[in-house]
């Protein structure tokens, strides 16, 4: 029998770099919470605000499998509606925040200058003030309503976007690719497009994944202020404001949402880990033999 090539001996440590543990279980947590919100319909055992009069905090049976509310509706029905509520939060704010904090991002590091110095600035403000105290400043002149809570809570965090992004430009406008593009005379739009962002996606990909963790955090906040979802949602965070004067009576009402919430938040949170460890050269060079 053949002895083992170095080759071999390594090949298992590759597989292990290639696919970290905290992506795969990050990944299989995403996954179980976005089937469950896609197929919540199929899944939850009634509507999620239909009545029970008579079963009012009932607390979990065979019935009502995480008990009922004050109003005798499924907690674990609503649980699972309020899941895409979330996810609608998280992704939708965060693709708001991207879309806008990125272009701006790459220009504010390609440019330098005046530009620069103004967009970081005004950037600088709006990081002043806590995430939660912004969102509420944008909401308190509309009338509150999820998609509203969605584009504050995207707004909230594209300064941070904004600095990711432009950080990463800085190191990349004097790498050689960028260098021979201008010298070929092409377009800043072309140069920015076309070889920068997609040198700079990973580390911006990576910080998109855990501001999706933000985002339903301070959205589930914003709804448990009374900003966002209104009832009869099952918005997370609704579902714990409301179930505030039942906490000592019938605990599984703000239990079931609040656990929820962090499963989510895990497992995003361990997908955006493996994603960094995976793609930060800065870590493959620490992990190589």
């Amino acid at each position: 029998m053949a002895a083992p090539t170095a080759d071999d001996t390594l090949a298992p440590a590759k597989i292990r770099r290639t696919l970290p543990t905290s992506l795969i279980w990050g990944l299989v947590i995403t996954v179980i919470v976005v089937l469950a919100a896609m197929l919540a319909p199929l899944i939850a055992p009634y509507p999620f605000d239909k009545m029970h009069i008579l079963s009012r905090l009932k607390p979990p049976s065979a019935q009502f499998w995480l008990g009922t509310d004050e109003f005798g509706r499924d907690v674990f029905s609503r649980m699972l509606m309020g899941a895409r509520l979330s996810l609608f939060m998280g992704f939708s704010a965060t693709a708001l925040s991207l879309a806008i904090g990125v272009p701006l991002g790459l220009i504010a590091g390609y440019y330098r200058g005046r530009l620069d110095e103004a967009l970081m600035r005004t950037m600088d403000v709006l990081m002043s003030f806590p995430p939660i105290l912004l969102g509420l400043l944008i909401l308190a002149v509309t009338k509150p309503s999820l998609w509203k809570a969605a584009l504050a809570v995207g707004f909230v965090y594209v300064p941070i976007i904004v600095r990711v992004t432009r950080s990463v430009t800085l190191g990349l406008v004097h790498e050689e690719f960028t260098l021979a593009a201008r010298a070929r005379g092409e377009h800043a739009t072309y140069i920015l497009a076309a070889e920068i962002l997609p040198n700079a996606w990973p580390p911006i990909a990576v910080e998109g994944s855990l501001r999706i963790t933000f985002a339903i955090l301070l959205g589930a906040a914003l709804s448990f202020l009374g900003v966002g979802a209104q009832p009869p949602s099952s918005d997370w965070g609704l579902m714990i404001s409301e179930a505030r004067p039942f906490v000592d009576s019938a605990p599984w009402i703000a239990l079931a949402p609040g656990v929820a919430m962090c499963v989510t938040v895990i497992g995003i949170n361990l997908l955006g880990d493996g994603l960094r460890e995976l793609l930060d050269p800065r870590m493959l060079k620490r992990a190589a033999p």
